[in-house]
């Protein structure tokens, strides 16, 4: 974009050589942060966070967490076996997801295909109880995922260091694989890595 000015999305993933659904997915994380725009007629420009962070000393806040949270949430599946999540603020009370790192399991939460990248309505989540400031005393929330009813979630807050809520992380699972021993030890650790994100903020 910064070379050749406004690009469709075919063009895009002609150029980078992925699928256009990839691209999309990734765009809209672009988008989400302002480091890309769309225009009237639905080609991508640089945005102004982009042209911020090539004159800016500043060093990076929130948008680090995709790449800060890649080797916990890496280390966050290994420990589970489940699939781990990364998801921020949307507009109108929705969630996107930054990243995710899928389970080794043959069955597993997927959802979509794919969330990185995706927003979705967070009302009656794990994720909005979490960014609602109602997490219990354990440090995490335990819910039933909304897309995938037979799938548990555990979710804990992502804080700077002023205390604010900046993300949420999670693992999803299938219920007959998280029952109240799985949690019992795999809540701790959403809760540590959780924890550990935010101190690297």
């Amino acid at each position: 974009m910064v070379d050749s000015g406004p690009l469709t999305l075919s063009s895009l993933a002609r150029q980078t050589e992925l699928p256009a659904s990839t691209t999309m997915r990734m765009l809209r994380v672009l988008e989400h942060w302002n480091y890309v725009t769309k225009t009237e007629d639905g080609r991508f420009v640089v945005g102004a966070r982009f042209a911020q962070s090539r004159f800016s000393p500043e060093p990076a806040s929130i948008e680090t967490l995709n790449d800060l949270s890649a080797p916990i949430l890496d280390a966050l599946t290994s420990e589970t076996g489940e699939s781990s999540y990364i998801g921020v603020r949307g507009a109108a009370n929705t969630c996107v997801y930054l990243r995710e790192v899928q389970s080794p399991h043959p069955i597993r939460h997927v959802g979509f295909a794919g969330w990185q990248g995706r927003t979705v309505p967070m009302t009656g989540s794990a994720v909005a109880e979490v960014f609602e400031g109602r997490t219990p005393d354990t440090g995490y929330v335990v819910m039933n995922a909304i897309v995938t009813p037979e799938a548990t979630v555990i979710a804990a807050p992502v804080h700077s260091a002023t205390g604010e809520i900046l993300a949420v992380l999670s693992i999803v699972g299938p219920s007959y694989r998280l029952g109240a021993t799985e949690i019992a030890t795999a809540g701790p650790r959403v809760v540590a890595a959780a924890d550990s994100l935010s101190s690297r903020l």
